[in-house]
């Protein structure tokens, strides 16, 4: 028995009881990842091999239950087998050792406590509710995953974004809970003009001032304290930056923030909305969607956008000449001229 089923706009053909198999067999590997991550497995294995039992000491775990999630991540071709123990690929390591500059740590330690909120969906459809607790009240440690771990996959999709859209013509921009400063670092290297005013609350604002500091770039980018649900967000910017924010927010109060950029930027301003936008099927693309279910296990009213969504609040908020562009590996990003 076979069947045919849409798939990121394209088509896969696959034996229906394979395809059921793999949805629902898939948290495994998931999970076995994430945990090797957050118990800091991968950290403690560095760049040598490492034979399980001395592994297991090291991190005070069992030995038998360490060398069968080593196994199992050997099975996934995240880490490699050899004669004097396990080493993790080299392909991977640049992304799951924590002192890398490409690492994705901090974002797979997010992720695993996402995993878990994800686990009450039974109860989030039950009640319309969120499962955990909004990001400002997250402890200390998954706070700090949480604004790291949007360090981690922010430096590419910046990075793409600075290449693909001219801010030449900009000398000041606000970047709209901006977190660790990472769009605001890497606009900023690339163009020499450019200043930024970082605006986000008191706590990632401490980790943004860390990252300012070791990119050297304390006289160019600044840091505000502030709740963009109550507080205005400044004035005088000719650009602003809203990147991976409103997926968080209901329509109404997505609204009100374009608005409050709107006041923000100077007559000929320019907004950047970056997000996991879906199409107009709202099924596709496939991350945006599931991303989606993230959300609502998450937050009170937060979804993915379809750009048509996005583009109408920008208008009504008064924005206007909008231009889409496909950047990373899922985001769009909508650029708005202010009417």
């Amino acid at each position: 028995m076979s069947r045919s089923s849409q798939c990121d706009g394209g088509r896969w053909e696959m034996d229906a009881n394979k395809r059921l198999s793999e949805l629902s067999n898939g948290y495994q590997h998931a999970i076995v990842l994430l945990t090797a991550a957050r118990a800091g497995v991968f950290a403690a294995m560095g760049r040598q091999a490492q034979p399980a039992d001395a592994l297991a000491r090291r991190l005070g775990f069992d030995a038998r239950a360490l060398e069968i999630v080593l196994l199992a991540l050997a099975a996934d071709g995240i880490v490699t087998r050899e004669d004097d123990g396990f080493r993790i690929h080299p392909d991977f390591a640049p992304l799951l050792l924590p002192d890398s500059p490409t690492t994705q740590d901090s974002i797979l330690k997010h992720n695993y406590a996402c995993m878990k909120r994800w686990m009450s969906l039974d109860e989030v459809l039950r009640t319309g509710r969120p499962a955990s607790e909004p990001a400002a009240l997250l402890p200390h440690e998954d706070m700090r995953n949480f604004i790291c771990g949007m360090a981690n996959i922010s430096r590419l999709s910046s990075a793409e974004v600075a290449a693909r859209v001219d801010l030449s013509g900009f000398r000041r921009m606000i970047d709209v809970g901006g977190g660790p400063a990472t769009s605001s670092i890497v606009f900023c290297q690339k163009y020499p003009q450019l200043n930024c005013v970082v605006f986000d609350l008191p706590g990632p604002l401490r980790i943004a001032r860390e990252e300012i500091a070791r990119a050297g770039m304390d006289a160019r980018i600044e840091t505000r304290a502030g709740d963009y649900f109550r507080d205005e967000l400044g004035e005088g910017f000719d650009l602003a930056y809203v990147s991976n924010i409103i997926h968080s927010m209901g329509p109404d109060d997505s609204l009100m923030l374009m608005r409050k950029c709107h006041r923000a930027l100077t007559p000929d301003g320019t907004l950047l909305v970056k997000d996991f936008f879906l199409d107009d099927s709202r099924t596709a693309p496939n991350f945006a969607a599931f991303f989606s279910v993230n959300m609502l296990t998450g937050t009170a009213q937060g979804k993915s956008y379809t750009l048509r969504e996005t583009q109408d609040l920008l208008a009504r908020a008064g924005f206007g000449d909008f231009r889409h562009l496909d950047v990373a590996a899922a985001s769009g990003l909508l650029i708005a001229r202010k009417a």
